[in-house]
């Protein structure tokens, strides 16, 4: 089982810049807050978990809050599902991509029938410079959190360190940028209807993509792996470019016609700038290659793996070639960031901290441990050092975080 790991539209620096986090009772406290509000937001919304007409043959699987994972759980309809996650109040809540025959049982027993196609693509693998400086460091040994990223711990100098992500809008709109390169891969190279692809935010920093589409349910994950090596560029020859390269960088041309200009072949003339007329390797196309290679720095072969590695879509293969993989479950709660997985209807206005926000709004005290300016349901929130009263809403997201707790008064 894996899970998937902001609203911050500024995170200041004090001239105290770290904070000391680590209290067993306000850990225990803080469980036993996010488990009620949990029970009580399923409570309240659970027609917005999303399930399909195949209930009984999905696993399930739960995360408590006491830190024990129960899998391969089974039932009978939604209804039944709902009670239990109202009844248990799990911190996180799974579904298999897979349909089984005994859900019930274990791996190798189950009876695999077929899985849906999903994707994963998440912040922390697009490695932007922005979450450099918004995400923070927390050290496991001296419990220090601080901000910005560290490879080190600043107080203790332990590498045991682990890294809270805080993302921002820059974030959210380059992960958006991956989800069309993906859907535009998947329709152009493999005839996948758009109809059929459905993307959700995950609920912390990345998308998920689940395609429903008979000609994949069967796929093994032999298959499925050579989708994800296509989608990320690998193995990419040159010699597809109708031209072959050698260790100085000679070009040679291999052929003067390049038949079906589609797929990646098309892509990185585009982005070469190789204009092909009637899909032939005239003089033009000769001379801007020995621009490229005169003018490039780096050589031609560079500049050639540079453009796949900006086209090729960011995914976690693993993700996608597992196919007993459990997922987190449409319309529930991420316990890392306290927002929901949301089905991203339109992609392009979809804001996380708007529109993936649970619905409970009564007030609640939290004793932040970080000074910062965040913006969730369109309203501006200055939360300071200290006792701060804030929307449940709010409040989920700064204890779901770790960097505040529930104040206790003395």
């Amino acid at each position: 089982m894996t899970t998937h790991s902001s609203p911050f539209d500024e995170l200041k620096n004090q001239s105290n810049d770290s904070i000391n986090y680590h209290s067993s009772v306000h850990d225990d406290i803080n469980k036993i807050w996010l488990e009620r509000v949990f029970r009580k937001h399923y409570f309240n919304c659970n027609s917005n978990i999303e399930i399909d007409d195949f209930v009984s043959q999905r696993e399930f699987g739960f995360r408590l809050f006491d830190g024990h994972i129960r899998r391969h759980l089974n039932f009978n309809n939604k209804n039944e599902l709902v009670a239990n996650i109202i009844k248990h109040s799990p911190s996180d809540i799974f579904c298999s991509s897979s349909r089984y025959h005994n859900p019930s049982a274990s791996i190798d027993q189950k009876g695999w029938i077929g899985s849906d196609l999903i994707f994963d693509i998440d912040g922390k693998d697009l490695h932007l410079e922005c979450a450099q400086i918004h995400n923070l460091t927390y050290c496991k040994k001296c419990k220090l959190i601080t901000s910005k990223v560290h490879l080190n711990c600043i107080e203790c100098r332990s590498a045991s360190i682990q890294i809270i992500e805080i993302p921002c809008q820059k974030c959210i709109k380059h992960l958006k940028l991956e989800v069309r390169k993906l859907i535009e891969i998947l329709c152009d190279d493999f005839g996948i209807d758009n109809n059929s692809i459905n993307i959700y935010f995950s609920g912390n920093n990345g998308f998920h993509i689940h395609v429903k589409d008979d000609k994949f349910f069967k796929s093994t994950s032999i298959k499925r792996s050579a989708l994800t090596q296509y989608l990320l560029g690998k193995g990419y020859l040159t010699d597809n470019l109708g031209f072959r390269l050698n260790g100085s960088d000679k070009v040679t041309i291999l052929s003067n016609k390049i038949l079906y200009n589609v797929g990646w072949r098309a892509r990185l003339m585009k982005q070469l700038h190789l204009q092909l007329k009637n899909h032939r390797i005239d003089e033009k196309f000769i001379k801007k290659i020995n621009s490229i290679k005169e003018t490039s720095k780096v050589g031609l072969l560079n500049v050639i793996s540079s453009e796949i590695e900006n086209l090729s879509v960011k995914i976690d293969p693993n993700v996608t070639m597992d196919i007993h993989r459990i997922f987190r479950l449409a319309g529930t709660v991420n316990s890392k960031s306290g927002l929901i997985k949301f089905h991203c209807l339109d992609l392009e206005s979809f804001n996380p901290f708007n529109d993936a926000c649970i619905n409970e709004d009564s007030m609640v005290e939290i004793n932040s441990k970080i000074e910062m300016k965040l913006i969730m349901k369109g309203m501006s929130y200055r939360i300071k050092m200290g006792v701060n009263c804030l929307p449940e809403f709010v409040a989920v997201y700064v204890v779901s975080k770790g960097i505040g707790d529930i104040y206790i008064q003395k």
